[in-house]
């Protein structure tokens, strides 16, 4: 008997149960009374009625409150089944939504994928690599010899791509691709129900902490991530780096704050890791020392290690970062190595001819004549290599005076020059320091043998 049949057997089963009540109860009292007899006693009939009504009434309700309980249950069982088969019908509606919906967003995003693609044949990037060239076509010696200041902001870059028309509509239509992406595919994690992660249209018009952390931090759809996959596809290589540096944060030596990047478009830019694939070429550590300029990728390098915290999640699992720094850390070193070397030579030589000087000094005397021929040298050569005679008619201690003085100036020009080298020395530690805070790389501490 099938699941339909069970109410209809519960009838039956109460009924039997009714009457088997019924002829037991009868059967009890016929035993009991066994000279029953039929009479026209009223009170002997209403006895027995109050007999049957007082055994029979309690026990039939008991079944009619099964049956009612029962009715109640199948009731309840029927109502789930209606709710479930209503849940399948709305979540295959719903698969059925989210088809047409993914169609239709299908459907627009190739359309701007083919708009992308146009826009990006059309982009005349040389030119601009030429400009950006020739803002920061500088050696590293002559960059580092001075501290971070706006000559060498990034703002530049920045405002030289923002000239160029067509690259800057690139931008624009990057963007609101990506943010086509993350509006239809965003969703709430599963994971936590009670996390907000859908992103709407508001969210890129708020200036709220909450619209920023929901677009650049919050849960990822993996849907979301294989769309913008498919869109880095598209995007040159050199592309990526001229994107690097347009969303690059101003750094604190710009004035021009008009140049300032959206910052939902950065946001974008780290909820998809756009930038995880930029290449760069490396300059071989080894031959570093014969290359100091910093162009071509190597102005790159620099321009990308000016840039904030801000766009870091950008580059995902790209370790440009670790090897740019260490690119520009070894170079500055080794600058460093060889500009200081340079000036403890120097310094070093110009102690020796101010302890010569000092040297010299007490040897004027009458006796100067009996001295052998190379103290005499030595005590007649003065530190620009030119000899000061005494003639014969010359008054020794006059020209000992004049002498002693030329020897004093001689000592404080040498003093003032080895001043000026410890002064050199202690900005360049300082430059040194301000640098490294300036584009984020610990201290090495590392000396280069120079040979």
């Amino acid at each position: 008997m099938d699941k339909g049949n069970k109410p209809n057997r519960l009838l039956w089963i109460l009924g039997i149960a009714a009457v088997a009540a019924f002829l037991i109860i009868l059967g009890l009292y016929i035993a009991y009374f066994k000279n029953l007899s039929v009479t026209n006693d009223s009170a002997t009939w209403g006895t027995f009625g109050d007999y049957l009504g007082g055994t029979l009434n309690p026990i039939i309700s008991f079944l009619a409150l099964i049956g009612l309980l029962y009715t109640i249950h199948q009731q309840a069982q029927e109502m789930k089944a209606t709710r479930d088969e209503l849940e399948r019908t709305a979540e295959q509606q719903s698969r059925q939504s989210e088809i047409f919906n993914l169609q239709q967003f299908e459907s627009t995003f190739f359309s701007l994928l083919e708009q992308h693609n146009k826009v990006v044949e059309r982009i005349e990037v040389k030119s601009i690599y030429e400009e950006l060239h020739n803002i920061y076509n500088t050696k590293i010696d002559q960059i580092t010899t001075r501290k971070p200041s706006e000559e060498l902001s990034n703002s530049h870059a920045i405002k030289s791509i923002n000239q160029h028309y067509e690259l800057k509509s690139y931008f624009n239509l990057l963007f609101q691709i990506l943010k086509f992406i993350s509006i239809n595919l965003s969703k709430n994690s599963e994971s936590n129900n009670s996390e907000d992660s859908k992103i709407t249209t508001k969210d890129f018009y708020s200036d709220s902490k909450i619209s920023k952390d929901k677009i650049s931090q919050k849960y990822i759809n993996p849907q979301e991530r294989m769309y913008s996959d498919i869109l880095r596809s598209f995007i040159p290589s050199i592309i990526l780096k001229l994107l690097a540096l347009n969303c690059l944060t101003i750094d604190k030596f710009s004035q021009d704050y008009e140049l300032k990047t959206l910052y939902n478009f950065q946001g974008l830019l780290n909820r998809y890791a756009l930038l995880e694939q930029l290449q760069l070429v490396f300059t071989d550590i080894n031959k570093i020392n014969k290359s100091y300029l910093v162009n071509g990728d190597d102005a790159i390098h620099f321009l990308i290690l000016t840039s904030h915290a801000d766009i870091a999640p950008a580059f995902g699992n790209n370790k440009i970062f670790d090897k740019s720094k260490a690119v520009f850390n070894y170079k500055f070193n080794y600058w460093l190595t060889v500009k200081t070397k340079f000036l403890h030579d120097k310094q070093y030589e110009l102690k020796n001819i101010k302890r010569k000087i000092i040297r010299l000094e007490p040897m004027l005397c009458e006796e100067y004549k009996m001295l052998d021929i190379s103290e005499r040298d030595e005590l007649l050569l003065l530190p620009e290599g030119q000899y000061y005679f005494r003639q014969p008619d010359n008054n020794f201690n006059a020209w000992k005076q004049e002498y002693l003085e030329k020897l004093e100036n001689e000592k404080k020009y040498y003093e003032e020059k080895i001043n000026e080298i410890n002064t050199e020395l202690k900005r360049i530690e300082e430059n040194k320091k301000a640098w490294l805070e300036f584009l984020q790389i610990e201290d090495n501490k590392a000396i280069y043998s120079i040979s």
